[in-house]
């Protein structure tokens, strides 16, 4: 593998079997390359033309549209709407953006992929908030390939693997949080629901950090069983993780049995997360913060209610006016998590489900030498 490029080919090579899925995609519908330019140039004008989506990373099928991104010279302002173009039978789709904010965009996958862990979710989830292109099209850009068989931004794809690996690894972690609530709170089919999150997560983060990024959740299954088919681990210990996963894959769906209810669920999980951390990189272990988004106010006797500053609010048994909580919000490992009693796992566990409290997920090193 080249150094410091986080797929097992190398961007060449990945270009070229890009290059051969586009020319299969295209010639399934018996269109060619010279004429797709020349009906895109006609509709929106000169710019670098970009095929993005399944075609590029061979998941298309008869039923898949042409997603297109256009990068053109000239300034652009404001949200972005995509042009939809029918032409013989086919339907075309693309969204314009300007050079200096794609520039300013890939120097931003840059700063964030070099940042700490934390650091770098924060500016993914505020990514579309404030930024052009957004998340999902900036991906595609990077992915995107040009309709000479060249992929211009392919050198951006460490970065992009580094960002979206750490953001889809957060998440899984704040599923694996979920899933030791609702087990601790009694929920027998909740906890599965928030499991098989946690294990699409790890799944994509694993993607995503041997360089296979996308976007499209519905792809993420079939990109795993690509990706354990054709084996690549960058190292044994991820080459262990991804069994550990498919372990897990394997026989989620037996804890839904009635005899199962009581059968542990998240420590299995917690362990994946926390193996996931170190296999990546991104820490030695990792901490559970709450931080709660409103005020607790009297409602009824023995309980009060926690109203969030968006006006969504959650009755917590044991409260009481002020900041009285029953629930700690002190950092904790996820075996905190898991040894909650019910009562303070299902308020917590209702609580982040009405938005009247978030989740802050820190990371920790060990220091050199120790």
């Amino acid at each position: 593998m080249p150094s410091g490029f986080p797929h097992a080919l190398s961007p060449e090579e990945l270009a070229a079997r890009r290059h051969a899925h586009v020319t299969a995609f295209l010639a399934a519908r018996g269109l060619s390359p010279e004429w797709l330019t020349r009906v895109m140039r006609e509709r929106t004008g000169d710019g670098r033309l970009l095929l993005t989506s399944s075609p590029v990373h061979g998941l298309a099928n008869h039923t898949s549209d042409f997603d297109f991104i256009r990068i053109q010279e000239e300034e652009l302002e404001g949200p972005r709407i995509s042009i939809k173009i029918f032409e013989e039978g086919h339907h075309l789709e693309v969204v314009s953006f300007s050079r200096a904010e794609l520039a300013a965009n890939l120097e931003e996958l840059e700063r964030l992929a070099a940042a700490p862990p934390e650091e770098t979710v924060a500016g993914f989830r505020a990514w579309d908030k404030v930024r052009e292109p957004r998340r999902k099209q900036t991906e595609r850009i990077v992915n995107g390939m040009a309709l000479d068989g060249t992929a211009p931004y392919l050198e951006a794809l460490p970065a992009l693997s580094t960002v979206w690996s750490r953001a889809s690894l957060q998440t899984a972690v704040e599923q694996v949080v979920h899933t030791a609530l609702a087990e601790a709170a009694g929920e027998t089919r909740g906890r599965v629901g928030y499991a098989l999150n946690a294990l699409l997560h790890v799944m994509d983060a694993l993607l995503s950090y041997h360089g296979d990024v996308y976007t499209t959740r519905k792809w993420y299954l079939l990109r795993w069983a690509r990706q354990v088919a054709d084996g690549g681990w960058r190292t044994e210990r991820l080459q262990a993780l991804a069994a550990d996963v498919e372990r897990l894959r394997k026989g989620v769906h037996q804890a839904l049995r009635p005899e199962a209810a009581a059968e542990p669920l998240a420590a299995s999980y917690a362990d994946l997360v926390r193996a996931a951390v170190r296999a990546t990189g991104v820490g030695d272990d990792l901490s559970v913060r709450v931080e709660v988004t409103g005020d607790v106010h009297p409602y009824l006797p023995g309980a009060g209610l926690l109203l969030s500053r968006g006006g969504s609010g959650v009755v917590l048994p044991g409260a009481g006016a002020g900041t009285d909580l029953p629930f700690t919000t002190e950092a904790t490992g996820l075996e905190g998590l898991l040894s909650l009693d019910a009562a303070a796992a299902g308020s917590l566990l209702r609580a982040l489900r009405a938005d009247a409290a978030r989740l802050r997920i820190g990371y920790t090193r060990q220091e050199a030498g120790r």
